[in-house]
């Protein structure tokens, strides 16, 4: 597997993107997340360390993994982007309302167990439409 996987609690960390896009198998990464979203994985962070190259195949590559957590009522986050990835991806595509973009690894993670955290919170409210809160 091109993409390498790891998890901190119930937060999963994808990153070698800087090498997967010059390997023939990035297309695997598709297969790779729906293996992870199948085992109940909700939780993302995609870690952009070392990514310099910018162009539409890459952001096609982030987009679909986006997509495809979403579609599984996940979420997904960037984190530790170059300053030529951050460039590309809020000035020149204009995506900060597509990511939330995070300047480290840990910072994204906490910010995910923070989100989890808060949609626990939302899932116990009652479900009550009178209910007030």
């Amino acid at each position: 597997m091109p993409l390498n996987v790891r998890s901190v609690g119930d937060v999963v960390i994808l990153s070698n993107f800087a090498r997967l896009m010059n390997d023939p198998r990035y297309v695997d990464a598709a297969r790779d997340l729906a293996e992870l979203l199948d085992r109940g994985a909700r939780r993302f962070v995609i870690d952009l360390t070392g990514v310099r190259e910018t162009g539409a195949s890459f952001l096609g590559l982030l987009m679909t993994l986006t997509r495809r957590i979403r579609q599984e009522r996940g979420e997904a986050v960037l984190a530790n982007p170059s300053r030529e990835m951050r460039a590309f991806l809020l000035d020149e595509m204009q995506m900060e309302e597509y990511w939330d973009i995070l300047p480290s690894v840990e910072e994204a993670v906490a910010f995910q167990s923070r989100e989890a955290d808060r949609a626990d919170d939302d899932d116990s409210a009652p479900s009550d439409p009178t209910f007030p809160g």
